[in-house]
């Protein structure tokens, strides 16, 4: 007698495109930094001042794309996010993006919006696709002592090897060193 056994979660929080209708584990990572969210919200309401001119942050973050993620900021309003996004096995895809941020007057929020590219490759392990294409970014953030928490939306032309609009959205979590 033959067991059927469930698939092996795979690292699904990372890729571009949506899980396979087995389901996703980005579910509760979404959930969890919703809640973190919403406790530094409450919890941070001078966060705006750690912002700083030169800093650098490193994090992840969960959504459509997700991945691992760094930002660092060079002047007073202008800032430079990358993200880093794969599947662990067949893709990996850079996301660069020049952001202005401005606060949100008497909130500890700050809001963001910037052009960007998206540069990668796909089917790595058998004949290699490369992936061009032009984004936006433009989303909500606050800072809690080292920690910025982030909430956007990411609008998305690939122009290589096919011309395909796309619309993601986000959420994570930096720490600055």
């Amino acid at each position: 007698m033959s067991t059927v056994r469930p698939p092996i979660p795979s690292a699904s929080f990372c890729r571009s495109q949506p899980a396979a209708a087995g389901g996703s584990g980005a579910v509760p990572v979404f959930t969890a930094l919703c809640l973190l969210t919403i406790l530094l919200l409450t919890a941070a309401p001078n966060a705006s001042a750690q912002r700083q001119v030169g800093a650098f942050g490193a994090g992840g973050q969960a959504g459509l794309p997700g991945g691992a993620t760094v930002k660092l900021y060079r002047d007073d309003s202008v800032a430079y996010d990358v993200l880093f996004n794969t599947d662990l096995d067949d893709r990996f895809v850079l996301f660069t993006h020049r952001l202005w941020e401005e606060p949100i007057p008497q909130s500890p929020l700050w809001i963001y919006a910037g052009p960007g590219v998206v540069v990668g490759a796909e089917n790595l392990s058998a004949e290699p696709v490369s992936v061009l294409g032009v984004s936006g970014l433009a989303g909500l953030n606050f800072y809690a002592e080292r920690f910025e928490v982030f909430l956007q939306v990411m609008p998305r032309l690939q122009v290589h090897p096919s011309v395909r609009p796309r619309l993601g959205g986000s959420v994570g979590l930096r720490y600055y060193l």
